[in-house]
């Protein structure tokens, strides 16, 4: 507002005019300025920005300026990176300019944590010479839009790093006194640091002309002379200090002596690590301004300084997405971001990039639709785009730099079990992950040079505005994807603290894909910084402690599920913080240094975190629903390796060994399914003592999934030669007999756990011992033992109603019954054969004290007329002479059968299915259906009003298909 108003106006208190704006009340002071007094207002809408000009002389009129920023407003409208005042307002005593408050500007984001890394710094340029360019681009009547005071106090950054243009301040004198510089410090110096951004040129000297005009000039008149070279080195000297962590390059009295020569900048420009930046900026400042590169070459030219990318999709996508106003038109995208739009054929179901998306859980629902298009052109799947400027090709593993590798999803345990509650794999539609051998990670794009960690903080941003537990479940997703290729540090300083914060969401289902997310996170993380030595103690431990306990099965299931890689995830970054303090590079604190040495304060450490995660893995362990037991046997080998041997029988095998006495039978089937990575840890002399003699027990369980995993587990431990010869020996005559099972999974279990077997036994027992035993369920003799000369040589196995009658007649048998009747010592307590009978042989040798044969050998066998009519009724059913011989043979295993069936006690489902079964009827309500009414549309009357519509259309149709053969003839005629 021109040269003349330079001095300070005597002005009452400033809220008392906020008070003319109505709607916005005053909260504090902003700086320290004097032409224009900022405070922060409060608006019903949110927080607002009011720069106050208070008019030296009443009835001074400023309509001229109002119409130019209108204007401004008007042909800025739809530039991305600019954010104008959104209310403009001349009163009889001050003018006022009212935009949105945000929260950090340039300057202050570059000295808050998180850092930003260099990809952010580019990008951030980047946005700020796109913004630039679109405003020069621009032509309001009756001149161009410049700014005319670009520093980093008027660049604001949002949360996701999105960069606007503020506070246009064309009416600001374009040209200052050299010999003043309280014209710049009353303009210009708001925080008071000194530092000038102002281009050389508009400094004048007294008695030039520049200086005749400027006191030509009265009060309220301006003069506006800005070029895009003015805002050029603005913006040169704003990315330099974004580099150079906040140092600037120019103070006042240094921009006086640069323009003579007697200064250069290039002692702080040489800090700048980047060679493009460095070349780029140190043209931006040249002293003439017809030397600096123009606004269109720096946004439009393929500078080496930006990746490709940011041209070709990331800056039009995000700004697609980011509204800076409600309800504004939407600018038309630009051909190179027509590019996208090309690729629906090859990504059908694009989103148009037309529609604007102001709702935060649309916009992570767009995203995560788009990403594999997103993934695609930052080249997250290890692509190379054109024009990268790597020089480099690590796409191939084995080719990347030693301790470059990072971890990936594919990296993490992948257990049957396991991979249920940790899928491996993402849910994001037409995307895959890193999982091949071939890329495993973007290499040529190492330390977040790709875009990931920009969408990494726009999504993030967007979490805390979502509503619906959908859109949070879908940015877990994302945020998944996008941790396989941030750096370390990234995952820990950025990406964690959201994960952490969704831990407390009133959703069930986010609480537990949280927990879920950040232990895969965590478990891709294989360095770390002293900064976050500490984070599993600290900060990780205590947030999910609670987990143990809550209300929701499913969260307790899936913590369940995860609790043993996060220990060993602990583990491993208590290792990695023991390596840092050996290097010297953790810093130690005083109770670190009043240790003995580094060996004590690891055991120490190493026994709290045990005791932290011993405490929850037993209130897991005892808890009440099986479904959180269960998950967590699906890692319970980790637990074991990360409690010790030790602890490993003291508090895990304890408890897990009353889980066989469950009534749920997947949860007994989840306990052998583990029980090979317990065994092989507590050794063979626990694993002979405490655990076969429970498998040996469950082979008669009556659920027939769980004869199938102990087989699977006992074949698996023989496989690892666990077992002695004798307990060998043992085995292989218990389970022979269920070579004749009616269950194909047990007969190949069996099969599997014989043939294993033979693989560690000499020749002479093989044929002298293992063979015998085999040879009743043969058809013929065999060459060798091994799966394929089994499964096509033995018998033909038991029918399955041959099989569930047997049962059922052993469960009813009375004691006349000779059939199922064991052998008895003078106690009556039945005891093994080969203490009574004449047996001999190998069958003697190995039934000495078994958990089986108790029961007299075939050839003994009497039966009792009770016994015939029930052989009978078998036969009836389809029994065959060998089914027989097969029975006879199973009887021991079918008797213990019946046994466990009628001990075992139903759940309570099973116990209302047999009452309704009993009676005929089924009530839904009392198996906790809940009936739901539902009016169904008259489809009818909906048929019948098609059928009219129809023929109204055909009849039409035909009127006018008359119509126009009548006019051909009349044509022809």
């Amino acid at each position: 507002m021109g040269n003349k108003i330079s001095n300070v106006t005597a002005i009452a208190g400033i809220d008392s005019y906020v008070s003319e704006l109505g709607d916005v009340y005053y909260q504090r002071s902003i700086g320290n300025a004097r032409f224009m007094k900022t405070i922060r207002g409060r608006h019903k809408d949110g927080f607002v920005v009011v720069k106050i000009f208070v008019k030296p002389e009443l009835g001074m009129s400023l309509r001229n300026y109002v119409k130019k920023l209108q204007d401004e407003y008007d042909a800025l409208l739809d530039v991305s990176n600019v954010f104008l005042f959104q209310r403009i307002l001349e009163t009889e005593r001050a003018a006022y300019l009212v935009r949105q408050y945000f929260y950090s500007s340039l300057y202050d984001r570059i000295s808050t944590r998180p850092f930003l890394t260099t990809i952010e710094k580019k990008w951030i340029a980047y946005q700020i010479l796109q913004g630039v360019a679109d405003a020069h681009a621009k032509q309001p009547s009756p001149s161009k839009v410049y700014h005319g005071d670009i520093k980093t106090e008027n660049v604001l950054v949002t949360s996701w790093n999105w960069a606007y243009l503020v506070d246009f301040a064309s009416f600001k004198p374009t040209y200052l006194p050299e010999d003043n510089p309280a014209d710049f410090s009353f303009f210009f110096d708001m925080s008071s640091r000194r530092s000038c951004y102002i281009a050389p040129e508009r400094f004048y000297k007294a008695g030039t002309a520049i200086d005749q005009r400027m006191k030509n000039l009265d009060l309220g008149d301006h003069i506006s002379e800005l070029t895009p070279a003015m805002d050029i080195f603005s913006v040169g000297c704003v990315i330099a200090e974004l580099f150079l962590e906040g140092t600037s390059i120019f103070s006042l009295s240094q921009i006086f002596k640069y323009r003579s020569g007697e200064y250069s900048p290039d002692g702080h420009l040489d800090k700048i690590e980047d060679k493009h930046i460095r070349d780029m900026v140190r043209h931006m400042i040249q002293i003439d301004p017809r030397s600096r590169y123009t606004e269109m070459r720096l946004a439009d030219r393929r500078v080496k300084a930006f990746p490709q990318y940011f041209y070709t999709f990331l800056h039009q996508y995000i700004s697609s997405v980011s509204d800076k106003y409600d309800n504004l038109p939407t600018p038309r995208p630009s051909s190179e971001m027509n590019t996208l739009l090309s690729l629906s054929p090859v990504f059908p179901g694009v989103t148009p990039i037309n529609k604007k998306i102001t709702d935060a859980d649309e916009k992570i629902e767009r995203i995560y639709h788009d990403f594999d298009k997103i993934a695609y052109f930052l080249s997250l799947h290890g692509q190379s785009e054109a024009g990268t400027d790597s020089g480099q090709d690590f796409s191939d593993p084995s080719r990347a730099p030693p301790g470059e590798r990072r971890r990936t999803l594919s990296d993490l345990p992948n257990t049957t079990a396991s991979a249920i509650l940790l899928p491996p794999t993402l849910n994001i539609p037409n995307y895959e992950s890193n999982n091949t051998s071939t890329s495993k990670t973007n290499y040529a794009l190492q330390s977040g040079e790709h875009g990931s960690l920009i969408f990494l903080s726009f999504v993030c941003s967007l979490i805390r505005n979502t509503l619906y537990p959908s859109s949070k479940l879908k940015a877990l997703d994302i945020l998944l994807a996008l941790g396989e290729h941030l750096p370390d540090v990234v995952k820990l300083d950025r990406l964690v603290p959201y994960l952490m914060a969704l831990l407390s969401d009133e959703s069930d289902l986010v609480r537990a894909n949280a927990i879920k997310t950040l232990t895969q996170v965590l478990c891709m993380v294989e360095s770390i910084s002293p900064i976050n030595a500490r984070i599993f103690p600290e900060y990780i431990l205590p947030s999910v402690r609670e987990f143990a306990t809550d209300r929701n099965v499913l969260v307790r299931t899936t913590y369940a599920s995860c609790i043993a890689l996060l220990a060993e995830t602990a583990l491993r970054f208590l290792e990695m913080t023991q390596f840092l303090k050996n290097e010297s590079i953790y810093p130690l604190t005083e109770l670190d240094s009043e240790e003995l040495d580094f060996e004590s304060a690891y055991d120490s450490s190493l026994h709290d975190l045990q005791s932290t995660i011993q405490e929850q893995v037993t209130v897991l362990l005892i808890d009440s629903e099986s479904s959180v037991k269960r998950a967590l046997l699906t890692n319970i080998t980790c637990l074991c390796v990360f409690f010790g041997r030790q602890k490993a029988n003291d508090v895990l095998l304890s408890h897990m060994i009353t889980y066989l006495n469950d009534k749920d039978w997947m949860l007994r089937s989840a306990f052998f399914e583990s029980i090979k990575g317990v065994g092989t840890f507590v050794g063979s002399r626990s694993l002979e003592e405490y655990i076969l003699p429970l498998m040996i027990q469950a082979l008669t369980d009556a659920e027939e999934f769980v004869v199938d995993k102990v087989l699977n587990s006992l074949t698996s431990l023989a496989d690892l030669g666990l077992f002695q010869k004798m307990k060998q020996w043992e085995l292989v005559g218990i389970i022979a007999p269920l070579l004749c099972h009616p269950s194909i999974w047990i007969r190949y279990g069996a099969v599997g756990f014989i043939s294993s077997t033979a693989k560690h036994l000499p020749q002479t027992d093989i044929w002298c011992i293992i063979y015998p035993l085999l040879t009743p369920f043969l058809r013929s003799d065999i060459a060798d033992i091994n799966e394929s000369e089994l499964l096509e040589n033995i018998k033909s196995p038991l029918p399955r109603q041959v099989y569930e009658q047997a049962i059922i007649w052993a469960s009813k048998a009375s004691p006349r019954s000779l059939f199922w009747k064991a052998q008895r010592n003078k106690r009556g307590v039945s005891e093994p054969t080969s203490t009574r009978s004449n047996a001999s042989g190998p069958t003697k040798l190995i039934r000495q004290g078994s958990l089986f044969n108790s029961f007299l050998s075939g050839e003994r066998l009497e039966k009792s007329q009770e016994d015939n009519g029930y052989i009978e009724r078998l036969r009836n059913v389809g029994m065959s002479t060998e089914d027989e011989d097969n029975l006879i043979q199973m009887r021991e295993y079918i008797f213990k059968v019946s046994c466990s069936k009628l001990s075992r006690p139903k759940t309570m489902d099973e116990s209302r299915l047999d009452e309704h079964q009993k009676y005929g009827e089924i009530y839904l309500r009392d198996l906790g259906v809940t009936p739901l009414t539902v009016f169904l549309p008259n489809l009818s009357q909906q048929a019948q009003d098609w059928h009219i519509e129809e023929e109204k259309k055909g009849t039409s149709l035909d009127k006018t298909n008359a119509a126009s053969a009548t006019k051909r003839r009349h044509l022809q005629a």
